[in-house]
């Protein structure tokens, strides 16, 4: 991760999001950008037929099955580039903002993330800040902090994983609306005033998620590929899942709710015996129906309560909580900077923990998600599920299987264009949106591993299904 002291380490404002909101909601484009799309989805769409027109002469099916990951991203960008309008439409008012800042060992990152939050144009805050008994430094640095800030509290308390620190930070809080931190985050001036007009412009909008963009994308290759992943991520897939009402992961670096969403949920929640996947189930509970509501209270034994046993994908257990009623949505005007692994070994540890939070969470959302939004859970959900499970199959059945047994060379060739067209195609539709970007170019490498080596975690995250950790370091 970054070393504060490191020359090389490059301040937030060096990488400013040049991507705008229209007046309309809409991320804005130029008109040729909109041409190239257009391109782009019948490019995709001759691609599907051809794929499947040449599946069924050769009565393959893993072949047929091939076409799963271009139909799962032209659902996402149609939805994502035609249909999605930004919620953040609300006049701002005076109501409380509760920030909640979750820290263990963060020495190097606390100040200038607490620094960030009180330049908000967004004034009327209280911020809780929970040393999870940090042993870096980061409890001294956080008592200058309080002294600097009167509307900073600061708690200390012994590590006891993050779903604990949460709680005891919302205790100890009173705002009508929260906004969820990490302790590696660093907030745009605006991003807390967009999150809350999300919050006006709709009473039943109960969880609302930022952008990010990564902090440290400049530091190696692998930082570089998390910044187009982190893009595609946001503007497309979470865009895809916000017309719905429905993103599935509020993200922990930067994540709002409405208080009485998950007010019922989190004493139970602090009572489970392991610590939870805060951020992922929360979102959960806030967009299920009331039947889904039922089986996640303490008095039910189920899926959920299994799954408040964890701590390591906080923001989907989070976001689960707010799927229960509400509408969970994505604001692109709301921007953070966030630092991500820049190791190999660090960056596998943390995506094996989303996965795994990701599988606990998904197992719960899949008995009542289609009830929901039949339409969104059948294009987006259930087929990015199904995809979890089968993509390593695909891998090897498409690039060992189909040359050397069945001797279709050509299979191999033409899946590794179409993943490679699609990485181009989304990299330049990066660039068209943030004209800023300086690595949109390392989107089709970044889409080639994470179809050669992401899709393995599947393994090691079913096989530790059982285990409990949050944090990358």
């Amino acid at each position: 991760m970054t070393d504060p002291s490191d020359k090389s380490y490059v301040p937030a404002s060096r990488f400013t999001s040049r991507q705008k909101v229209a007046q309309s909601g809409r991320i804005k484009v130029s008109k040729g950008a909109w041409v190239f799309r257009v391109l782009v989805i019948l490019a995709l769409l001759v691609f599907m037929t051809y794929m499947i027109q040449r599946g069924w002469e050769a009565q393959d099916p893993f072949l047929l099955a091939g076409i799963i990951f271009p139909i799962h991203a032209v659902n996402a960008l149609v939805i994502g580039w035609i249909f999605f309008k930004s919620p953040a439409t609300g006049k701002l008012g005076d109501d409380l903002v509760t920030v909640i800042i979750p820290v263990y060992n963060q020495h190097g990152m606390i100040e200038t993330v607490v620094d960030a939050i009180f330049r908000s144009t967004y004034k009327n805050l209280e911020v809780v800040a929970i040393n999870d008994g940090s042993k870096d430094g980061t409890t001294d640095a956080l008592n200058k902090l309080a002294a600097k800030y009167p509307k900073l509290k600061v708690i200390h308390k012994k590590n006891e994983g993050k779903r604990k620190a949460i709680a005891s930070a919302f205790y100890n809080s009173k705002g009508t609306f929260l906004v969820f931190i990490d302790s590696d985050s660093v907030v745009d001036a605006n991003a807390i005033a967009e999150l809350v007009r999300a919050f006006k412009g709709d009473p039943k909008v109960g969880a609302v998620v930022g952008l990010a963009k990564v902090w440290n994308s400049h530091k190696n290759t692998l930082t570089k590929f998390q910044d187009v992943w982190y893009d595609n991520s946001f503007n497309i897939r979470k865009a895809a899942e916000s017309y719905f009402g429905s993103v599935l992961c509020c993200s922990g670096c930067l994540s709002a709710y409405r208080r009485e969403t998950i007010a019922s949920y989190v004493p139970y929640w602090t009572k489970a015996k392991v610590p939870l996947a805060d951020d992922r189930e929360m979102t959960t509970y806030v967009i299920a129906p009331k039947k889904g509501k039922q089986l996640m209270t303490p008095t039910t034994k189920n899926m959920m309560k299994w799954m408040s046993n964890f701590d390591d994908a906080e923001d989907r257990s989070l976001t689960g909580q707010a799927l229960m009623q509400w509408k969970a949505v994505y604001v692109p005007s709301a921007v953070v900077y966030t630092e991500v692994p820049d190791a190999m070994k660090i960056f596998l540890k943390q995506q094996k923990r989303w996965k795994r939070g990701t599988l606990r969470v998904n197992f719960f959302v899949s008995g009542f998600f289609w009830r929901r939004n039949p339409v969104m859970s059948l294009l987006i959900f259930y087929m990015e599920f199904m995809y979890m499970f089968i993509s390593p199959l695909l891998v090897v059945t498409s690039f060992i299987y189909e040359p050397l047994v069945l001797n279709n060379y050509w299979a191999p060739m033409i899946i590794l264009a179409g993943m490679i067209l699609t990485g181009i195609a989304q990299g330049v539709d990066y660039k068209f949106r943030d004209p800023g970007s300086k690595y949109w170019h390392y989107k089709p490498l970044e889409t080639l591993m994470f179809a050669f080596v992401h899709c393995w975690l599947i393994f090691p995250a079913i096989w530790s299904l059982r285990k409990n950790d949050w944090g990358t370091r």
